[in-house]
């Protein structure tokens, strides 16, 4: 049993006016035959316009003016758990929970080992299609923000849609299926995709009054056997939109659909960094960035500190193979002790991609008065997280199962042992965002690459140098090249770029090697304390 919480524009008696994705997790609430063991609870904010108003008469929905922790650390919707410890953020993991909080009849909408939409949108680009890029899109013709509707265009989306069901289905080692056509979004079965998809589907097709278009038959044929056979039509009726089949006067005659790639929305985004697409680097591309930074100051490491505490007999043994487990404790005692020597009473610590939570758990034993939060959008490796927190009967810890971007709390240590890649790039502009103090131990040099939020080379300095994007990445590249003396330099001059980001914001930086340096070949240490902060020894 949990509670989700949705974010609306106002309540009125019978109605709300709610943004697409509460709307959503409305109609996929009543679909499930509206299951007693999951409570709706709204909460009004500021919302941009146009919103849509949603027919809630039978649906219990109480209203609440402040959302609790841990739901109150992220951004709306969100399911929280009864005990109040844990919570997912992030519109298709909160509908999968509503999904297991329903009759087991419904549990087949979660597909083949209950995996659909089982990715989060940072790492699927299929649910980044599900949650994000489809509705977008129908936000913006719902704000008049598509102006090529008025030309005859389809939305880029549909046509994406539209090409992905011309696609051979994906199916499970299913000798007997693999030549059937797309019934439903993923193949012969009705999943929870179908339902996701259908309403901003159902919006862009009653908004603009395409209907017949002959260019989307797949699509409209998709859209008539879930909204018809399978009564998802009843839940969809909930939505009133005053703008609706306001294009139906103005119809053009001649529809076009954008050109898009025959590339199924499963495989992953062709962006990617892929072994067999790898751009691969060159000594003498190598020799050309650090040529470029022989005249900035790297940072220069300083001696690290290792936690001296006996390793306590309550504390649970990291499930590593036995010959790893000495290497997994050094490294857990090194971000320990320096989390800690940074850490005041009463503070709120993040562990950053925690996965099961071994750096965040010693945190909470050890800082009994503080609160963690682990955070990590696998859910997975958070039910082992949840199932230690409770046989060492810890409970000053929170579990959050989000995206990164989605979590918007305020707290005061940030810290992560091995975040890859860019992911440590983003826990430390979290941290400076959020002007917390934080521990950072990066890893996969090599997997940083150009995102929507952070553009390399970080650091004024190293602009200055005139160093690209292509040459920051091959530093990453070169600092994979572990235990040898250039891949130390690489690592070196990869931190001294996070480093001097951090310092020229106010902070007091350092860089150290884990203790002993052997313990693993990520062994860069980042610490960033804020400004005129006071440390205390506990």
């Amino acid at each position: 049993m949990g509670h989700v919480y949705l974010e609306i524009s106002s309540l009125t008696a019978g109605s709300v006016q709610a943004p697409v994705e509460t709307a959503l997790c409305l109609c996929v609430y009543d679909y499930l035959g509206r299951p007693s063991q999951v409570n709706l609870k709204v909460v009004t904010v500021k919302l941009p316009s146009p919103q849509l108003s949603v027919d809630i008469n039978g649906i219990n929905v109480s209203e609440c003016t402040t959302v609790p922790p841990p739901a109150s650390y992220c951004s709306l919707p969100v399911f929280q758990t009864d005990d109040s410890l844990s919570c997912v953020a992030g519109l298709s993991a909160v509908l999968r929970q509503i999904v297991r909080c329903s009759e087991k009849s419904n549990h087949h909408l979660l597909g083949f080992r209950e995996a659909c939409l089982v990715s989060c949108a940072e790492t699927s680009v299929w649910t980044k299609f599900c949650e994000i890029e489809l509705i977008a899109s129908c936000k913006k013709i719902m704000i008049n923000e598509y102006s090529n509707v008025e030309e005859g265009m389809l939305p880029l989306e549909m046509a994406r849609l539209e090409s992905h069901m011309s696609l051979p289905i994906r199916v499970h080692n299913v000798g007997k299926l693999k030549d059937r056509s797309h019934k439903y979004a993923e193949g012969p079965h009705f999943l929870l995709t179908d339902l996701v998809l259908a309403l901003p589907v159902h919006i862009i097709l009653n908004t603009i009054g395409c209907h017949n278009c002959s260019l989307i038959p797949l699509i409209l044929a998709w859209y008539l056997e879930v909204a018809e056979k399978q009564n998802y039509m009843q839940c969809l009726s909930l939505l009133q939109w005053e703008q609706f089949e306001r294009w139906k006067s103005q119809t053009c005659a001649n529809w076009t659909l954008p050109t898009v790639v025959k590339q199924s929305l499963y495989k992953r985004d062709p962006t990617r960094y892929k072994p067999r697409d790898k751009i691969y680097t060159q000594q003498v591309e190598i020799e050309d960035s650090m040529n470029r930074l022989e005249n900035i100051d790297m940072i220069d490491y300083t001696e690290g500190s290792s936690w001296e505490e006996e390793w306590a007999e309550d504390l649970p043994v990291p499930e590593v193979p036995s010959k790893r487990l000495i290497r997994k404790r050094h490294q857990l005692a090194n971000l320990t002790a320096a989390a800690i020597n940074i850490t005041s009473e009463g503070d709120t610590l993040v562990d950053f991609c925690s996965g099961s939570g071994h750096l965040g758990i010693i945190l909470a034993h050890c800082l009994p008065k503080c609160i963690v939060i682990l955070l990590d959008n696998k859910e997975k490796s958070l039910d082992r997280a949840r199932q230690r927190l409770k046989s060492l009967k810890l409970y000053n810890v929170y579990v959050i199962q989000a995206n990164l971007d989605y979590f918007i709390g305020t707290f005061q240590v940030g810290v992560s042992l091995h975040a890859c890649g860019v992911a440590s790039d983003l826990v430390i502009h979290k941290c400076l965002q959020n002007k917390a103090n934080f521990v950072v131990c990066p890893c996969c040099y090599g997997g940083i690459q150009e995102n929507h939020i952070i553009s390399y080379p970080q650091s004024q300095e190293y602009m200055n140098a005139g160093l690209s994007q292509r040459g920051y990445i091959v530093l990453g590249h070169c600092a994979d090249q572990a235990g040898s003396d250039q891949g130390e330099k690489g690592m070196r001059a990869v931190d001294s770029d996070r480093c001097l980001l951090a310092r020229n914001k106010g902070y007091h930086v350092t860089l150290s090697k884990l203790i002993p340096h052997t313990c693993t070949t990520r062994n860069n240490i980042i610490i960033g304390v804020k400004p005129k902060q006071q440390l205390i020894v506990t």
